[in-house]
């Protein structure tokens, strides 16, 4: 098999990248080596990898530690490590013969009489010598200029055959997450944070390295880490890394990255008007650019590197770049448009005023189109003060209905004609309300056409959102449904129509309807080239409701999980904090479902903290309790009451009735069986005159548990069981079943219905908490602490945890935390199962020993 990245060339290494023990065989058989990698690739790791595997077998090493110092000195590098044998080959260098192998980490550094003796003898087959060689980028093959005469020595030996190359690949995405998994403090790191961590590295295990420990130390002192890492303190670790990393990059391609982080989101075509194309095409290539999946394919830089970038050309260049951009573009409006461009030409002209900025040179309605692309893009990132200043100066020139409209929005004052339709509380609803009022006007018939049909579908929209709030998701269901019909609506107003289908048909109980909205959804996402109006936030929105549409339904929705994964990527990249917002909220759900609850709560606090208007009230309410379940479920009772205080106190019967089934998990979790009893009353009276079967299956399934339930409502959960094709409800009729007329101690873990999905997270050793069939693929007791393993064997005879926690001298929530521990450890999915598995392996094991299945 061929090494990725290994060139064609005579003498290219065959064999895994980074596979030492097949460099170090290599070199005890004669055969010179050239591993070469850009900075950060883990060039000096392998070199000092092979130099212990040549001890290790017996081979002699001679590391040559060159220098800038002894860069100066004729033969310093070889004097300085006190060879006899380097000392007999400067002597007599046509003769000697060095019985060692002799590996220099940077060539670069090495003093041009010192790389004359190794190549010299190298070529005459005298001395075996490992080359370490900086390339300015992974398996590159660019002959160095002529001055650079360590470099072409080094490379002439490789392509003369008198030497092995061995390229270092960058580090891939999937290894930089294991990398960071396993330092012990990046479990204060949110996927988001993760995600961006990877991206700003560069594939650099040395960048990576660096900004784990600025990211820990920011979220450690409670801020955002990704924002945090905007401001690099010039005498920082990680500063002096990042220039040694962009030390190679070419002025061009560091214009490119500069401009593309002055002109977030612009779009592909724009850029090569700008900027070197070669240069466009190159970072694209490498990841240094990333271009989203529409038409126009919008741009975003590294951050950190084009920060250095920046820094590097200097922001009086990088002004100027921008200033012959903006030029350029309004002369040849006629021809091409860029709104990032456009932006920052009203930025300008804001900062500088009418008489320097030469904004009254250009027609009125070329300075009010400027205007009115800078006040919605402000206006979109809730920056009211600018946009108000950059409508109110369009507004100067020409007096049109879209400025009005964004100069009402960024007063919060929109159009009376949006204020009886749309739900004011909804910042994006009452955004969308205003413009489209605007557009049903557009003398364009077609975009009038469209703008009607989305006027009419977000209207059917709002009102399914009512609708589910009073808990009548029947007429959810339907408004949703007729908002699909709007054929002539924009994508992204049917995607958000086929979504809101989908999840009002999980909560009425109709689960293949749900399922065939969320297909079309889904078939939305995937169309290549995405549409215009579809962008990273309308996606992960829909990915995160579509994932609650699941948990509701009692559906696994583990494999959403890797198309978030996907979504949430391309956010580490857009840098968004609304996206961020929206993927963490939605990594919440994922993690809550697979019963991960400190992840959930990590992933939910740390997305809040970044945009929390990015997740309208109603959704991050239930999130938050949804969260907060699972940390009652896991015995975690102050932190469930800790996250069910911070849920706004919102006057619906949806809300109220998901906080008071909260309530009642952590009255049980807590040993409070009458008042639990009392609380899941309230709950199942909410939902008792409403059609959401999925959250009345729960209630009755509840009131059954805990034997509160009447024999009517047995029968109505058995009748919902056989009305409804959702997941949950056979389970729950069954289970209800059974336990009908028992009345011992309850577990906490008989209250959950749904199976745990089975999330992957960066480490592929992880199970998590996958729904488990019963079966482990070893023996539970190599897995368990003895504390773990006692107290699964106690809950398999019928104790209770508070029954084992004083047997123990325990404290109860002592014993629930090792029954959590214990469950993830072997991928159980109840404490039952657990319980079930760990004597399954005392019966192997003992014959016989142990607890027996009587019980």
């Amino acid at each position: 098999m061929r090494t990725e990245g290994a060139s064609d060339r005579p003498g290219a290494l065959v064999g895994a990248d980074r596979d030492v023990d097949a460099l170090a065989a290599h070199s005890r058989e004669g055969t010179s080596l050239v591993v070469a990698g850009p900075r950060g690739s883990g060039r000096s790791f392998v070199l000092r990898a092979i130099a212990a595997e040549l001890e290790r077998s017996g081979t002699a090493v001679i590391a040559v530690k060159s220098s800038a110092a002894l860069s100066r000195v004729d033969f310093g590098a070889l004097d300085a490590t006190g060879s006899g044998a380097l000392a007999a080959l400067r002597a007599e260098p046509h003769r000697a013969r060095v019985d060692a192998v002799v590996l220099i980490d940077d060539v670069d550094l090495l003093d041009p009489a010192s790389l004359r003796l190794l190549s010299t003898a190298v070529a005459a087959r005298h001395v075996t010598a490992v080359f370490g060689l900086r390339t300015s980028r992974p398996r590159a093959m660019e002959r160095p200029a002529g001055s650079d005469q360590a470099r072409a020595a080094v490379l002439d030996l490789w392509a003369e055959g008198l030497a092995r190359r061995c390229d270092l690949l960058e580090l891939s995405g999937d290894e930089a997450l294991q990398l960071i998994d396993l330092s012990p403090e990046a479990a204060i790191l949110d996927s988001a944070t993760r995600a961006g961590l990877v991206w700003r590295a560069d594939g650099s295990r040395s960048l990576l390295q660096h900004l784990l420990v600025e990211a820990v130390a920011a979220a450690r002192a409670g801020r955002d880490p990704l924002t945090a890492l905007r401001t690099i303190a010039r005498d920082s670790r990680l500063a002096v890394a990042l220039e040694r990393h962009a030390s190679d990059i070419p002025r061009p391609d560091l214009e490119c990255l500069a401009g593309v982080r002055r002109l977030p989101r612009l779009e592909l075509a724009a850029a090569t008007r700008l900027f070197n194309a070669e240069s466009v095409h190159a970072l694209l290539a490498t990841g240094l650019l990333h271009a989203d999946a529409s038409a126009e394919r919008r741009l975003t830089a590294n951050d950190l590197i084009a920060h250095e970038a920046q820094r590097r050309i200097g922001v009086a260049h990088l002004e100027a770049l921008v200033d012959e951009a903006g030029a350029r573009m309004l002369a040849e409006e006629d021809e091409w448009w860029s709104r990032p461009i456009a932006v920052a030409v009203s930025q300008r002209w804001h900062r500088l005023g009418p008489q320097l900025s030469g904004e009254t040179a250009h027609p009125p309605a070329l300075r009010a189109r400027v205007a009115l692309a800078a006040a919605q893009e402000a206006n979109d990132h809730g920056d009211a003060a600018h946009a108000a200043a950059h409508a109110a100066r369009g507004l100067q020139a020409v007096d049109d209905p879209a400025l009005r409209v964004e100069a009402a929005l960024a007063h919060e004052d929109p159009p009376s004609s949006a204020n009886d339709t749309f739900d004011l509380h909804d910042v994006d609803a009452r955004r969308r309300a205003a413009r489209v009022v605007v557009q049903c006007n557009n003398p364009d018939v077609a975009v009038a056409v469209v703008a009607a049909a989305d006027a009419r579908a977000e209207e059917l929209l709002e009102h399914a959102a009512q609708a589910g709030m009073r808990l009548d998701w029947a007429s959810a269901a339907d408004a949703a449904g007729r908002a699909v019909s709007e054929s002539d609506a924009s994508c992204a107003v049917r995607l958000r129509a086929a979504v809101a289908a989908g999840t009002a048909d999980a909560f009425r109980g109709a689960w293949r309807d749900a399922r065939h909205h969320y297909r079309s959804a889904l078939h939305l996402l995937d169309t290549r080239p995405s549409p215009p109006d579809i962008r990273t936030r309308n996606r992960l929105t829909a990915v995160m409701t579509i994932l609650s549409g699941h948990l509701v339904a009692g559906a696994d929705g583990s494999d959403l999980h890797e198309r978030l994964q996907r979504e949430l990527l391309s956010a580490a990249r857009e840098e968004d904090p609304a996206e961020l917002t929206i993927a963490g909220a939605a990594a919440a759900i994922a993690f809550a479902s697979a019963g991960r609850p400190e992840e959930s709560r990590r992933e939910l606090r740390s997305a809040l903290s970044r945009e929390r208007s990015a997740v309208a009230d109603p959704a991050a309410a239930m999130i938050e309790m949804a969260v907060a379940e699972e940390l009652a479920l896991a015995g975690r009772l102050d932190d469930a009451r800790a996250v069910l205080l911070q849920v706004d106190d919102l006057d619906a019967p949806l809300l109220r009735r998901s906080r008071l089934y909260v309530e009642t998990t952590v009255l049980v979790a807590e040993g409070r069986l009458k008042d639990a009893r009392r609380c899941a009353r309230a709950t199942a009276d909410l939902s008792r005159s409403g059609t959401a079967a999925a959250l009345r299956i729960r209630d009755l399934f509840r009131l059954a548990t805990l034997g509160e339930a009447a024999a009517d409502e047995i029968d109505e959960l058995v009748q919902l069981a056989a009305t409804t094709d959702l997941p949950v409800a056979s389970e729950a009729a069954r289970r209800a079943w059974a336990r009908s007329g028992r009345q011992e101690q309850l577990p906490i873990d008989e209250l959950r219905l749904h199976a745990l999905w089975s999330v992957s997270t960066s480490r592929p050793d992880d199970p998590g908490v996958p729904p488990s069939t019963g079966a482990t693929t070893s023996p539970a007791g190599e897995q368990l602490t003895a504390r773990e393993h006692e107290v699964a064997l106690l809950a398999y005879d019928g104790l209770t945890n508070r029954e084992i926690a004083t047997r123990l001298f325990l404290s109860i929530r002592t014993v629930e935390s090792h029954v959590y521990q214990a469950r993830s450890k072997v991928g159980a999915a109840s404490r039952r199962e657990l319980a079930r598995i760990v004597a399954g392996d005392v019966d192997r094991i003992g014959a016989g020993g142990g607890a027996g299945p009587g019980r």
